[in-house]
């Protein structure tokens, strides 16, 4: 029995399985307790029998994943050759605690005002902003979606996820027993057509500090339309989509992704390889404060740990055998471990106080009727109870997700995360102890909270106003682009071919064609404007 480890706690979490048979292979990074005792874990996680072994690295091609791409190393990182060596396996779970206070950033008490602090204002209005443009330049002059639209749009579109009909039109149906009323005395049936048809976006706040426990993942949005980078994982409830990177919490909170947009957009591998880069950069803003962060056999590998080990971040994964650097030799074979018995492990760690550790486990760890029981490792727990938050987010999402289908990709895209941060606003919701609700009635809240705060605000008592606001605001100059062939003027009125744009509207412009183009634009804008208040006050009246 070696005890060469220092007391300090060095928990570096590592859980590496290998799928063979009823063996299990799994290294437990860095779990040692005060004593020096190595940290264990089993396999009855869903996430450490995870088969991605097909040889193929995350860009579905050829290449060994588990070849580690060393080829700039940070400074701090293990330079040294890792030596083994044997360890016993009792440790009692003792981990160093998060620094500093964890707290809640909400104000407000009503569902509404959780989600209206994931998706504040000025992001709807960067929705309008880009819908206009987009309608704009696709020869839609007269669109003129507002704020209040906006709301009620987004707040039709929850109720379509957890009140399903076949067809989106069937909501404003007049037959009795189809025709639902909060969604059709909102907004009309073609003006919610005319929305979803031009709805643009170009970008996507603090809510809560991160928890301790968080997990690394990947998740897919579905999607079977052509795709450039639409993505198979066979294992996924929905195996064709979009794929995403997410950093989530034990609660189910999701903190970060990014979207996978193939080898080609991605940015340059410096060190680890590309899943080791997608963790390090995901974790760049919970460094030194002792989070603890789990991942699968997909990103885990040494010099993984190794690296958050130095930017104060304890990692806990499942990893491949060709990832062990020597380790291998150390540990018992499979057949000792089979001679041993269900529940024999055995714990090998280095000079960097990483610790390996292979276990036999291939049922539960307790048997019933008043047997034997066995023992049950506290790192194996950890795994198993914090790797689930992008997994619980999915089981969320499914839940009540929005189902109209589209052939522009990025729309999905954008339905998925809203209905991602309606999940992210309920779990803020029960951490902030209010009474409790569940997801349905949340869900259920924010969508009749926004419907009739559009509705109200566009049904203003009163005459309408004879000034309609300003639309022709901002940056409306020509400018000469370098395109090599020049195209038709934007303006109806003329058939010539200019290489001017506008700056503001991105749509190509004679400089002759300038004042007449954008007045048309004013005079369909304040056409809807007013029509819109007339319709109000006939229907206030």
């Amino acid at each position: 029995m070696l005890r060469q480890i220092p007391p300090a706690v060095a928990m570096k979490l590592m859980k590496i399985s290998v799928k063979h048979s009823s063996l299990s292979l799994k290294v437990n990074i860095g779990a040692e307790d005060d004593e020096g005792n190595a940290v264990t874990q089993d396999s009855n996680s869903q996430h450490a029998d995870r088969q991605d072994d097909e040889g193929q690295d995350a860009e579905g091609g050829q290449l060994d994943e588990g070849a580690v791409k060393d080829v700039h190393m940070v400074p701090g990182t293990q330079a040294c050759k890792n030596v083994w060596k044997f360890q016993d396996n009792d440790f009692n779970g003792d981990l160093p605690p998060l620094l500093g206070d964890w707290k809640l950033n909400v104000e407000g008490r009503d569902p509404v005002d959780f989600f209206r602090h994931l998706f504040p204002a000025d992001l709807i209005d960067d929705i309008v902003h880009n819908t206009n443009l987009y309608a704009l330049q696709k020869g839609r002059e007269n669109l003129a979606v507002t704020r209040e639209e906006m709301q009620i749009f987004l707040g039709i579109n929850m109720v379509m996820g957890y009140i399903r009909y076949p067809r989106a039109r069937m909501y404003w149906s007049s037959e009795d027993g189809l025709h639902l009323r909060l969604i059709a005395n909102a907004m009309s049936v073609n003006r919610y057509d005319q929305i979803l048809g031009y709805l643009h976006f170009e970008t996507f706040k603090a809510a809560a500090d991160p928890e301790e426990f968080q997990s690394i993942d990947e998740q897919i949005i579905p999607f079977t339309g052509l795709l450039s980078i639409k993505q198979y994982m066979p294992k996924k409830p929905k195996p064709w989509g979009v794929k995403a990177w997410v950093r989530a919490g034990t609660s189910g909170y999701m903190y970060r992704f990014d979207v996978y947009q193939g080898s080609a957009r991605r940015d340059r591998v410096i060190w680890l390889g590309m899943a080791g880069d997608v963790v390090m950069r995901f974790c760049d803003d919970i460094k030194h404060k002792n989070h603890k962060v789990f991942f699968d056999n997909y990103f885990c590998n040494i010099s993984l740990i190794e690296a958050l080990k130095d930017c104060g971040i304890y990692g806990t994964g499942t990893c491949r055998a060709n990832r062990l650097k020597g380790a291998n030799q150390k540990l018992k074979s499979e057949r000792q471990l089979k001679e041993e018995g269900r529940g024999a492990c055995c714990v090998v760690s280095d000079n960097a106080n990483i610790s390996v550790t292979r276990w036999l486990d291939s049922s539960v760890a307790t048997e019933r009727r008043g047997q034997r029981s066995l023992l049950c490792c506290h790192p194996l727990m950890l795994y198993n109870q914090h790797m689930g938050g992008v997994d619980l987010i999915d089981q969320c999402v499914a839940m009540y997700p929005h189902r109209c289908r589209n052939k522009r990709w990025y729309i999905g895209v954008f339905f998925h995360f809203l209905d991602v941060t309606m999940v992210n606003a309920w779990r803020l919701y029960l951490m902030s102890g209010l009474e409790k609700m569940n997801l349905l009635f949340f869900k259920a809240s924010v969508a009749r909270a926004l419907i009739n705060a559009g509705s109200l605000q566009q049904s203003r008592r009163g005459r309408p106003s004879a000034t309609p606001p300003p639309v022709c605001t901002g940056n409306h100059w020509p400018q000469l682009t370098e395109v090599k062939n020049a195209n038709r003027c934007h303006d109806a009125a003329c058939t010539r071919k200019t290489k001017y744009i506008c700056m503001q509207c991105c749509v190509p412009l004679c400089p002759g064609c300038f004042v007449n183009f954008h007045a048309v634009i004013c005079r369909a804008y304040y056409s809807s404007v007013q029509r819109k208040h007339i319709n109000a006050s006939i229907m206030t009246w």
